[in-house]
């Protein structure tokens, strides 16, 4: 037994026990991917060693992932765990179809009619592919919170010719087992319904046909007795349903049902309490003979007087009651005709189910008369319409038709590939599905075409189901890495593992370090399409050269020697009082002879002379005022000579 919490196979969490079967463990478990809980089936270790076994129950997921139907258990996955292998299934709140048997007995016919019909449409959608379920049996029929049967565990379904025993004995439920199955003959659809049959009978009755110590004394019994008839353990069941219950249990299995669709026939008209049509071979009718009486004596005797005249007297005492009753009769039907005839309105059935709206319909004193329809938009057991249609004012006793889906019909996948995506979703919704889109790069299929589609085409898919249709997106788009300041090797590595190539070019420059990016085309944090080229421009150090001499040009002849050879230049004045030194080169650095790189710029320092400054006044300057601490000067003499007296 698996502990709680334990983690299946790195995805379900078991969270409890929900019971046994005759090969495996099913638990409770959370699905930790997709966030649901789902029924996993977990094989008993001593039957994973056995191939024959494990072939079976990996054909179980096999066979019921394909299923995808109202009635019908889904699966969704199947792997190994320690040393087993499990099968993870929808999980269903509800009970099983024999707890409910086992707490009520039998049921309504009504009702059980309307179980055994979804257990039909499951077994037929699994007819129509090939699937034969070969243990259908009240176990393996869930109720779910809202009352609708879904049919599970087809763990000995068998998928084409291919026909799985266990050690020679016969697979199965000894009391569901149809007569072929319980001699180890071939099955056939015919033995579903058989044991659908069985079903319907515990349904009606609370009991199976047939008990035994064992089910070798169970399983002969299926061979060689005859049923009692339903209605012989539940007066409730009317002659046309136990005519239903008999033909299914035939033992032949040419006088059975031959489909799914001719049972479910049956079981409507049976409902209606119409009689179901004869066997194939057809059904005598027994007439019972009258027994004669004990002889008299002769004909012309007294006695014989004597009973022709207590035959006349009673004779008119028939012929006096006879009139008597004419005339009740009489009174009878003129109080009818005199009495207004009852009218109702018809209730609304649509969406409920079929069994809610059959006796709804009585209630209000009409007759039902139900048909089936395939439908995709309305769950199978609904009621789709009636007719008269709900508000009709009609005479009580009127028959109503009432039409109820059998869910949707399945087709096959419609080829769209290459179509637009708006064509192809107007195509599949036009075939009855539910189409949305998802884009996915492509390297073939142009942008805006359609790729493929999920289910593909061709598959055989539930009509109403949902299609995902994946459109070009066009070649697949990535983000360019930032390589700048990467080197050479890990540029290209950078943007290979993107799925995108380097064109590499180099530049001398001293901005960055030598061998790394500089520059990239596209840049980092783009958008480009997988397998596009990026540009790379790898530094490259400056070549070092002679760096020349121009002391003594002039500054525009060094300016011209300097550019000529890849330098710049930059000049500084030095003030010189000679003319000759004017705009000529004094001195440079770096100096005549010294490496350096090309684009180094060389300072020149350039000559300029000295500017020559003369005045000339006819006024004196004035003269200073004379200060407290300096004696006046010998004033000048009149003829302006210095030191002269004055007059």
């Amino acid at each position: 037994m698996v502990e709680t919490g334990t983690l299946i196979d790195s995805r379900y969490r078991v969270e409890a026990r929900l019971g046994s079967g005759g090969m495996a463990d099913v638990y409770l478990a959370e699905d930790t991917l997709l966030g649901r809980r789902v029924a996993l089936k977990l094989l008993y270790h001593r039957f994973a060693e056995d191939q024959e076994f494990v072939e079976r129950f990996r054909r179980e997921a096999q066979s019921a992932a394909g299923l995808s139907h109202p009635n019908v258990v889904a699966v969704f996955d199947r792997g190994e765990w320690d040393g087993t292998y499990y099968i993870a299934m929808e999980y269903l709140p509800g009970r099983s179809l024999k707890s409910v048997i086992r707490e009520h007995g039998a049921l309504d016919p009504s009702d059980a009619i309307d179980i055994v019909m979804q257990i039909l449409l499951a077994a037929r959608f699994a007819h129509r592919r090939g699937i034969i379920h070969r243990d259908i049996k009240p176990h393996n029929v869930i109720l779910d919170e809202e009352g609708r049967a879904k049919v599970t565990d087809f763990g000995i379904a068998r998928a084409g010719a291919s026909d799985m025993t266990l050690t020679g004995s016969i697979m199965g439920t000894a009391q569901y087992l149809s007569p072929e199955q319980a001699q180890g003959h071939a099955v056939s659809e015919s033995s579903d319904l058989y044991a659908v049959g069985v079903v319907l009978y515990e349904l009606l009755t609370g009991s199976v046909p047939f008990e035994g110590d064992s089910p070798v004394t169970v399983a002969l019994k299926q061979v060689s007795e005859e049923p009692a008839p339903p209605s012989a353990r539940n007066p409730e069941v009317s002659g046309a349903l136990d005519a239903v219950v008999m033909r299914a249990l035939a033992k032949d299995p040419s006088q059975r049902f031959q489909s799914a669709d001719e049972f479910i026939v049956a079981l409507g008209q049976a409902r209606e309490g119409i009689a179901p049509a004869p066997t194939p071979n057809g059904a005598p009718t027994t007439v019972v003979p009258i027994p004669a009486g004990n002889g008299s004596p002769g004909a012309g005797g007294p006695d014989e007087r004597e009973r022709e005249r207590k035959s006349r007297k009673r004779t008119w005492w028939w012929i006096v009651g006879g009139a008597l009753v004419a005339a009740i009769v009489a009174v009878a039907l003129l109080a009818a005709l005199q009495q207004p005839v009852a009218h109702v309105t018809v209730p609304d059935v649509t969406g409920k189910t079929q069994a809610v709206a059959v006796a709804t319909l009585r209630r209000a004193g009409l007759h039902p008369k139900v048909s089936l329809a395939a439908n995709a938009h309305v769950a199978s057991g609904l009621v789709i319409g009636e007719t008269p249609p709900s508000g009709t004012i009609v005479e009580k006793g009127s028959s109503v038709n009432v039409v109820v889906s059998t869910g949707p019909g399945s087709q096959a996948l419609a080829d769209v590939t290459g179509k637009t995506s708006a064509e192809a979703v107007k195509i599949l919704r036009e075939d009855g599905f539910v189409p949305s889109t998802q884009n996915q790069a492509s390297e073939t299929v142009a942008k805006g075409l359609v790729v493929s589609t999920d289910p593909t085409a061709g598959t055989e898919v539930q009509v109403g189901s949902h299609v995902t249709v994946l459109v070009s997106s066009g070649q697949a788009q990535v983000s360019v890495p930032n390589v700048t300041g990467e080197s050479q090797a890990g540029a290209t590595d950078a943007l290979a593992a993107v799925g995108l190539k380097a064109s590499v070019s180099a530049r001398e420059t001293s901005e960055g370090k030598a061998g790394t990016v500089i520059s990239q085309s596209p840049k980092g944090g783009t958008q480009a399409k997988a397998g596009s080229t990026v540009a790379i421009v790898i530094a490259q150090a400056p070549q070092r050269v002679a760096v020349p001499s121009v002391v003594g040009q002039t500054e525009e002849q060094a300016a011209s020697t300097l550019t000529a050879q890849g330098f710049a230049y930059k000049t500084v004045t030095r003030t010189v009082t000679e003319a000759a030194k004017n705009g000529i080169v004094l001195e440079q650095s770096p100096g005549a002879g010294a490496k350096a790189a090309k684009g180094t710029t060389v300072t020149l320092a350039v000559g300029k002379l000295a500017q020559q400054t003369t005045s000339t006044s006819t006024n004196p300057p004035p003269s200073p005022a004379p200060g407290p601490a300096q004696a006046p000067g010998p004033a000048p003499a009149a003829n302006g000579t210095p030191g002269a007296p004055g007059g």
